[in-house]
């Protein structure tokens, strides 16, 4: 019965549609950031914690978005926090709702800060709206804004067949990529994995990474 339900829930009928309206009003940086503030972001202040749990840090966050988490789970005051996204309207909603942080518009292709400049890159939920070769080259401007003793935080989503909740969130996300654990993995070939873990997030099954140089 399960595999019945899941088999039509997950059909184009029944999908499109509502996808459709979702991604309709999630262009709007205010109904995004309306959104955002339902999830509970402790999961990923617990999932991170012992490398945010820091002072005198500079930290990048790729596609930053309305600046929500990284206003829940990252210490503005004590860090020089830097939020970049290609969306001008969730940047302008960002610098409103989080003045302690500088964001900036800024193609995560082609950063604009000198080589190895941040002790953190966080990629928070990007990869998975992406293709491989936007996605490589996010990564490989990553590793050169990152410091040699740096590290690179990742959590994405991917689709746990087990999981009718989890099917059905994939299914209606707005990211067009969403891949494996195996398949993100594509992307890290310059890096060293040092963790990688599975956890529950607002019904999706998502999967953390920490990344950092080979030195």
């Amino acid at each position: 019965m399960k595999k019945i339900l899941i088999k039509f829930f997950t059909t184009q009928i029944f999908i499109f549609p509502l996808k459709l309206i979702i991604h309709l009003l999630l262009k709007n940086s205010y109904l995004t950031q309306v959104q955002q503030k339902m999830n509970n972001y402790d999961v990923l202040t617990n999932e991170f914690q012992m490398y945010l749990y820091n002072k005198n840090k500079n930290i990048l966050d790729i596609g930053c978005s309305t600046g929500n988490v990284a206003r829940a789970i990252i210490d503005m005051s004590n860090n020089n926090y830097y939020g970049i996204d290609i969306s001008e309207k969730y940047i302008e909603r960002a610098k409103k709702n989080s003045p302690k942080g500088k964001f900036m518009q800024m193609d995560a292709g082609k950063l604009e800060f000198k080589n190895e400049l941040f002790d953190i890159v966080m990629i928070n939920s990007v990869l998975h709206h992406i293709d491989d070769n936007i996605g490589k080259n996010c990564l490989k401007e990553a590793y050169r804004v990152l410091k040699n003793d740096g590290k690179v935080l990742i959590t994405e989503p991917f689709i746990d067949h087990n999981s009718f909740v989890s099917t059905i969130l994939c299914k209606l996300d707005r990211g067009k990529y969403i891949r494996n654990p195996e398949e993100y993995k594509i992307f890290f070939k310059d890096f060293k994995i040092e963790r990688l873990r599975f956890f529950k997030y607002t019904g999706h099954a998502f999967c953390s990474f920490v990344l950092n140089k080979y030195v």
